[in-house]
């Protein structure tokens, strides 16, 4: 407070120190006066902001100054008289120095006054800061509750990332997973792709050398083909030659054959002993016995074929090949009865040993009658030769050309057993077989090597037939699947009390070869009549012989 006091008298105390305002000098002077008037009430010093008692009331000071100078002036000696003089300066210093008292506690008042309005205005700040204050307090909270709110959702939106990133993650690992499988896959395929590259680098090798192969072959079947046309060429000029001197010789004899009776031309067209070195039974009991081979044949090839592992079958496109093939050569309704044997898992060898019988007898029926079975456009063309002249000759003219031709054109050795075989797989195949079977090769040679026996049973036959009787044409006969039962024409393999229920019925296949004789009678007009008469029945078989009719 005293600061504040001695700042306000700052200003005027540049010019005016001794004069208008007091100064610490002045304070001095006024505490020395009053150290020398015997009292200290007006010189302690208050460092605190209360007022000096003296200064709360001014009057009260006054009086007791007066009283204090009158105890001075009667205490002090009557004599000394200088002492006046001494005191009207020091009542006027007194005076002075009361003066500026009160100017002081004016100037004190007025300060203590400016320091109660700052007080006022600083409390009325302060009341007035308390109101904002709790708006900020409102507003504090009404923002703590906006990012409380906010820091819920950034904690939601945080368990959603975190949940995104762990499906992100599964998917990472799912992916990585797959691209390693994927990989892999490659890998094998590239294997794989090399692999194949490989094998048909070597296919296409072996292709190569067997196209080389069939080259050198084709051009020694030419050359064959060309040796055979220049035995044709021969053959005809030696038949020609015959036919004239058939034709002199039946002008001599034609009266001895107009008075015989017809038992005796029979029988002299039926055995020729000079001309005939096979009589007709002797053909008969070698057709049995083939029958008799050909059933030994394909009950083995069945039973080896229901004895391996039916687990393991060829690819569905090559079975699906091989039963259209064995369709065309057996007939649909034998191939349904070993598809159905297949499917349902039975090892019944029945249906399949038909079906390779069939197949047997239609190669035999097929080498005898041919003149070369390896090929088939030779043969066509001397088929047709010999058609005209059988047709246009007696059968004993006819006999002898081809009993030449067959001479003529009779090769080293036939490989008609592999053909055979390729028929007989597909049908071993129709029937459930695999070429992945366990020693599949091994049952393959066995049946190559039995059908190359075959072969040599059926090719004697064929020389019987074709070289030892000229005097008339005696062939081994079949029928084809699907062909109406006829009795008289045809035995049950299996007789049955149902039989005549299936006469002009679609038979299932054939499994025995008959034998035909053709018979030439010369009629009235000079033309002659040809007709087969059958000296063995073929066996067939019915579709009651077989298991399940359905199936069929």
């Amino acid at each position: 407070m005293w600061r504040r006091f001695s700042s306000l008298l700052t200003p005027g105390s540049t010019s005016h120190s001794s004069e208008t305002g007091p100064s610490r000098s002045s304070s001095r002077t006024f505490k020395e006066n009053n150290h020398l008037n015997g009292s200290n009430n007006y010189a302690e010093s208050r460092p605190s902001g209360d007022m000096p008692a003296d200064r709360r009331n001014p009057a009260g000071s006054h009086s007791r100054q007066q009283s204090d100078l009158h105890l001075s002036h009667e205490s002090a000696p009557s004599s000394t008289f200088s002492s006046i003089g001494r005191r009207k300066k020091s009542e006027d210093k007194l005076k002075k120095s009361h003066d500026t008292k009160i100017n002081s506690h004016e100037i004190w008042m007025e300060g203590g006054r400016k320091d109660k309005e700052r007080d006022k205005d600083t409390k009325d700040k302060d009341s007035g800061s308390r109101k904002p204050a709790k708006d900020t307090v409102k507003s504090l909270l009404k923002d703590k509750e906006s990012l409380t709110s906010q820091l819920q959702d950034l904690r939601i939106q945080l368990q959603g990332i975190e949940e995104r990133d762990r499906i992100t993650q599964t998917r990472c690992r799912t992916l990585e997973n797959e691209v390693q499988t994927r990989k892999k896959k490659s890998a094998q395929d590239d294997e794989e792709i090399q692999s194949l590259i490989t094998t048909s680098t070597h296919a296409a090798e072996a292709a190569a050398k067997h196209i080389q192969d069939l080259d050198q072959k084709n051009q020694g079947l030419e050359d064959q083909l060309r040796r055979m046309r220049e035995r044709v060429q021969r053959a005809e000029a030696a038949a020609a030659a015959a036919q004239q001197a058939a034709a002199s010789s039946a002008s001599s004899v034609a009266f001895d054959v107009q008075r015989t009776s017809p038992t005796e031309n029979r029988a002299s067209q039926v055995f020729h002993s000079k001309a005939d070195s096979y009589a007709g039974a002797e053909i008969i009991r070698m057709v049995e016995t083939l029958n008799a081979e050909v059933l030994q044949c394909a009950a083995f090839v069945a039973e080896a074929v229901m004895a391996t592992d039916i687990n393991l079958k060829e690819e569905d496109r090559v079975v699906e090949k091989c039963r259209k093939r064995a369709v065309d050569r057996v007939g649909q309704r034998l191939v349904e009865a070993m598809k159905h044997n297949a499917d349902s898992g039975a090892k019944d060898p029945f249906p399949l040993q038909l079906a390779l019988q069939h197949t047997i007898l239609t190669w035999s029926c097929y080498i005898v009658q041919s003149f070369t079975p390896e090929n088939q456009d030779l043969n066509r063309h001397l088929t047709n030769i010999w058609g005209r002249v059988s047709n246009n000759e007696e059968a004993a003219v006819a006999g002898k050309w081809r009993a030449i031709m067959a001479a003529q054109l009779k090769g080293p050795g036939s490989t008609n057993y592999r053909a055979m075989f390729d028929d007989f797989r597909y049908m071993m195949v129709s029937a459930g077989w695999s070429t992945k079977a366990t020693n599949s090769a091994t049952l393959a040679a066995n049946i190559q090597a039995r059908l190359m026996t075959l072969e040599s049973s059926i090719l004697k036959l064929k020389e019987a037939v074709i070289e030892g009787i000229t005097s008339t044409e005696m062939v081994p006969s079949m029928w084809v699947a699907g062909q109406p039962y006829h009795p008289a024409e045809m035995d049950s393999a299996y007789p049955d009390p149902t039989d005549p229920e299936f006469v002009n019925r679609p038979i299932v296949c054939s499994t025995d070869l008959g034998v035909q004789r053709l018979a030439v009678t010369r009629m009235k007009d000079g033309s002659l009549s040809r007709k087969f008469d059958t000296l063995l029945k073929p066996k067939v078989i019915l579709p009651s012989a077989l298991d399940d009719d359905e199936a069929l």
